[in-house]
């Protein structure tokens, strides 16, 4: 059971870095374009993230005793896990490469996961810890819409001229005051749509914050008196 937690501990670690690994390697391809990373790199770098999480779903089932309550909890994280990108490829199926880069974003699921450990870490306060986690949350759902975008729409719109337009044009959707750039393929529609209901789900967040700090805040002072 020792050597199940060091391993656990071990494999947190390696999937953090692979986290981070997904979102360099997912903003370059995207940003820089279809070439710039090799198929060959892209499976096997997926296969390998895959396989990482995937070890670290099992080591972690393992540790808590093979329960069902830990299965249902985490089923998410094994659905987001498993290399679906390889798999179609093996089965030598034909898919467009629309549909190529979404199955190579679905372990972005878990990248942002933890990028957001990694946040909740650095805090102490469990009020502080919730806020930033979600506003790391948050901010990388604005991130990763914006480069979606960015790939999807800058050879097709207009307006889309370079990466800081699809930028400009993600924050102004997520805080739902609406952009003057429109998509123009489906999911560029269907990204405005998630970064407005981001935007209505988060940003209440900011007013439950600052009113319990107030509140806190009072309550200290009147206790002093």
């Amino acid at each position: 059971m020792e050597r199940s937690k060091v391993l656990e501990k071990i494999l947190n670690a390696l999937v953090l870095i692979g986290s981070m690994a997904i979102i360099v390697v997912a903003s370059i391809e995207l940003l820089k374009g279809n070439n710039a990373l090799s198929e060959t790199f892209i499976l096997k770098f997926h296969l390998w993230v895959c396989s990482l999480f995937l070890a670290d779903f099992f080591v972690r089932w393992h540790t808590n005793g093979w329960t069902s309550r830990f299965f249902r909890d985490n089923f998410l994280f094994l659905l987001v896990s498993i290399p679906y990108l390889n798999i179609v490829y093996g089965l030598s199926t034909h898919i467009s490469h629309s549909a190529w880069i979404a199955l190579r974003l679905i372990p972005l699921a878990r990248g942002i996961y933890g990028v957001s450990l990694i946040v909740s870490w650095m805090t102490r306060s469990k009020i502080t810890n919730l806020l930033i986690t979600y506003l790391t949350i948050l901010f990388t759902t604005i991130y990763f819409c914006s480069i979606i975008f960015y790939y999807m729409e800058h050879d097709v719109n207009p307006p889309v001229k370079t990466y800081w337009d699809a930028f400009d044009w993600a924050l102004m959707n997520v805080t739902t005051v609406g952009s003057n750039i429109f998509g123009v393929t489906k999911l560029g529609q269907v990204l405005a749509v998630v970064l407005a209901a981001a935007g209505m789900i988060f940003f209440p967040i900011f007013t439950a914050y600052v009113t319990t700090k107030f509140q806190n805040k009072r309550q200290g002072k009147n206790g002093n008196q």
